[in-house]
């Protein structure tokens, strides 16, 4: 890929750092709201966004469009932000200020001052918590002495041996046989260990490691191998309808194969699972409770109006307020799946490039149209949208999830705005299809 330069439009604002004590609970909307501006807010900092947001506070001068902005936020999301004392003990003291903080007085300080920001989806009710300073909580040491890259280049090296999913002899074959990508050796398989109805493998035979991942792969595996596959169960079995990916890398994010390979599934009348089923009805319940409005695109606007997202083409990149995971990105499209892929391929490069993470997991939902070649009546069956999200450091034994994240909350600890930016780098690195 050639570098080249491009200027779309991106809004970045600055890493967050404090946040500010209030809670937002604005009540008064009225659904022909207009859309704010793309450059509403600039602020320096998230303690800045977060002052601008606190409307007791009359000595801050707000543009002209944040009422917009705020009364957008509000028919999204429900956001407290909350700030509390705690009283470290005298004998804990070197503890949390010398061994945990190293000595640096400003992280002591936060952690005096426990700040927490609380976003749930009003129509998901999906809750995420963001506190940075639980990056730092004492965790089991990584093992072994590499850094994470060497680490993950050694796994993948010792399971090319015996890999089995290098050449189709050690797949099980679907009922209608494979779909097949010759150009480039992309195939598809039965699940031998299904988990549903009909559980497929897209898997590119030629690329043993995630790291050596490209766009045009990428693009085959969901364009030529992951929608005929749909297709072809649709035709067999006509009341599966919704189509869902499934893509975890390495093990540490739950995949059972180094080598990488997308799940396929298509479920009956509805996504599969929680998190598109209740995508899909939230965006139904939101056209109808705002005269129309579309949830995803309002989601879109305001991401971009707090320098968290960009438009490309047909489709949109944003870090969410309320994600899952860590580092979380969405991939939101309007059709087109070239854009779509196109930025999917951005998104995943960044975790590799810029973010350095290594183990990671995405999901992908796309429209009931590009399976039945018919187009949904109403609101329902039409996401494009993936999430992709971080599984933390893949030499730890530390578990990224627990029953905080199982039965109650994501808990986030990463800065949002790192993350733009990040792919925002990327962005700028590749030059598009």
């Amino acid at each position: 890929m050639s570098r080249v330069k491009m200027k779309p439009s991106l809004v970045i604002i600055a890493s967050i750092a404090t946040l500010a004590s209030i809670s937002l609970f604005y009540r008064s909307l009225t659904h022909g709201f207009e859309v704010p501006s793309s450059r509403c807010l600039r602020p320096s900092s998230t303690n800045h966004l977060i002052s601008l947001l606190n409307q007791s506070d009359t000595t801050i001068t707000r543009p002209s469009c944040f009422q917009a902005l705020l009364q957008l936020m509000n028919s999204l999301y429900q956001v407290d932000i909350s700030i509390d004392h705690v009283t470290v003990p005298r004998g804990m003291v070197p503890l949390v200020r010398d061994t945990w903080f190293r000595g640096n007085t400003t992280l002591y300080t936060m952690f005096q001052h426990p700040q927490t920001l609380t976003v749930t989806d009003r129509y998901t009710s999906e809750t995420s918590n963001v506190n940075l300073i639980r990056s730092l909580r004492p965790k089991p040491a990584s093992t072994g002495s590499d850094d994470a890259l060497t680490a993950m280049r050694k796994l993948i090296d010792a399971a090319r041996p015996g890999c089995n999913f290098c050449d189709t002899d050690h797949t099980v074959e679907d009922s209608f046989g494979r779909v097949r990508v010759e150009q480039s050796n992309i195939f598809t398989a039965e699940n031998s260990f299904r988990f549903l109805d009909y559980s497929g493998l897209v898997i590119p035979g030629d690329i043993h490691s995630f790291l050596e991942m490209d766009y045009p792969t990428l693009r085959s595996m969901v364009v030529e191998a992951a929608v005929p596959w749909f297709r072809n169960i649709h035709s067999l079995h006509g009341a599966n309808t919704h189509p869902i990916m499934m893509w975890d890398i390495m093990s540490k994010a739950g995949a059972s194969q180094v080598h990488p390979h997308i799940h396929t599934l298509l479920g009956r009348g509805r996504y599969p699972g929680k998190t598109w089923g209740l995508m899909d009805q939230a965006r139904v319940r939101y056209h109808g409770d705002t005269g129309g409005r579309d949830y995803l695109q309002d989601i879109v606007d305001l991401h971009v109006s707090l320098g968290l997202g960009i438009r490309y083409r047909s489709a949109a990149v944003i870090v969410s307020i309320n994600p899952v995971k860590d580092r979380e990105i969405w991939v939101i499209g309007t059709g087109n799946l070239t854009d779509w892929t196109w930025l999917h391929y951005l998104a995943y490069r960044t975790f590799i490039d810029e973010l350095e993470v290594y183990c990671f997991s995405q999901s992908m939902a796309l429209p009931v149209s590009h399976v039945t070649g018919k187009r949904e009546d109403g609101v329902s069956g039409d996401l494009m949208v993936a999430k992709i999200g971080a599984r933390g450091d893949c030499t730890s034994p530390f578990n990224d999830v627990s029953a905080l994240e199982f039965y109650a909350t994501s808990s986030i600890a990463t800065d949002y705005y790192e993350t733009m930016r990040a792919f925002q780098r990327t962005f700028h690195k590749y030059s598009s299809p």
